[in-house]
């Protein structure tokens, strides 16, 4: 997908780009990267101040691999190829990635799922509920990536992956003929901007608890992080009859936080509070649970209250995506999960004995994995 590098930095906003300096027509013919191990011949690196390193420091190796021009954070070196000095290398990674492969993500319909604990569950209920009514639909989350003609590990298992891996998946969704992409946005990946560049059509929140303080100065900030994926609803590229939702868990202490983004429809679901999908007539079991939602008969296999309140943030979705009734209440008791996903699921909510009972059987033939503790929470 060769481009001239000005046609890449066009997708970049302009408060971004600070200096310039070579030849700015010169041909990027291959894929962005942050890391200089995966600059292919032709390639664009991005060099950015990193937490533990300063990928400044390799643009030499980066050129040594074929880098055809250099983006930066720093004043404009003495390079043998162009570069272009930016504000925040990360953020403007995601729409150089974004533009590099044709902007896939404006050729689907994409759901963005954030929040402390559930991302990974809803993606997996979402993802099997469109594809049991027929709706030809990718999914990347920190487990896997589903892109249509192949599903391959992301390698993570905690966080969104960088931002030019994204973009290569979105491709791969669009050119396999896929029509809807749903992509798990953790908190780092988003104040990191690696989704910069990802047209979003729909926002899931599952809920926003005091996690990842490490890495989030405060809990103010933490939320603040998880809401740049709702205001990516206002600047995303309209699609022809495509509406931009915004999907929120109304017994979350910050629901009308998020409900307070703009967006052109706004759907609450939950238990206690009011809700436009709220369940009813819920009963735990070992080894499923029912439960009604808008005079609706739904059955999982997926035990407990915070199970409940995923599949209904994923049916949410999937009514406003077209998805009939019928479709959903034929999907949900067939959801199944391999043992590896049952294992990292797990770590969506704290452990309870009503999840573990029915997976036990399952885990037992897992392969080993570290132990997580008892109450670890979802990734970020």
């Amino acid at each position: 997908m060769p481009k001239t590098l000005d046609k890449l930095l066009a997708a970049v906003p302009k408060h971004q780009i600070l200096a310039a300096q070579g030849d700015m027509s010169t041909i990027i013919a291959a894929a962005v990267s942050e890391s200089s191990l995966d600059i292919k011949e032709g390639g664009l690196f991005a060099a950015r101040k990193g937490q533990s390193a300063d990928g400044h420091r390799y643009i030499d190796q980066a050129l040594a691999a074929g880098a055809s021009a250099v983006i930066g954070e720093i004043e404009p070196p003495n390079l043998p190829v162009p570069y272009v000095q930016v504000k925040n290398s990360s953020e403007v990674l995601g729409w150089l990635a974004a533009a590099y492969y044709d902007y896939p993500s404006r050729k689907l319909a994409v759901i963005g799922i954030t929040g402390t604990d559930g991302k990974t569950t809803i993606s997996h209920i979402l993802h099997h509920i469109l594809k049991q009514a027929g709706v030809q639909a990718g999914c990347i989350s920190t487990l896997s990536a589903d892109v249509g003609d192949e599903t391959v590990e992301t390698g993570l298992h905690v966080t969104t992956p960088p931002a030019p891996r994204i973009q290569a998946y979105l491709a791969q969704m669009a050119a396999a003929g896929l029509t809807h992409g749903i992509l798990e946005m953790t908190s780092h990946g988003l104040a990191q901007g690696r989704l910069q560049g990802v047209e979003i059509d729909a926002a899931i929140l599952s809920n926003v608890m005091h996690e990842h303080l490490d890495f989030h100065r405060n809990w103010q900030d933490y939320r603040a992080a998880k809401a740049i994926m709702f205001r990516m609803l206002g600047r995303s590229w309209r699609k022809p009859g495509l509406a931009k939702i915004s999907v929120i868990n109304a017994d979350d202490p910050s629901a009308d936080y998020f409900l307070a983004i703009p967006a052109d429809t706004s759907l609450r679901y939950g238990i206690h509070h009011p809700a436009d999908y709220q369940a009813a007539k819920i009963h735990y079991m070992p080894h499923s649970t029912s439960f009604a939602v808008q005079g609706k008969s739904i059955e999982t296999r997926l035990a407990g209250e915070f199970n409940v309140y995923n599949a209904l943030a994923a049916i949410s979705a999937a009514r406003h995506l077209g998805v009939d009734w019928s479709d959903i209440q034929r999907g949900m008791p067939r959801l199944t999960a391999s043992p590896d996903e049952w294992s990292e699921l797990m770590k969506d909510r704290i452990l309870s004995p009503l999840l573990i009972s029915p997976i036990r059987p399952m885990l037992s033939n897992a392969p080993c994995k570290p132990a997580a503790p008892c109450c670890q929470r979802g990734n970020d």
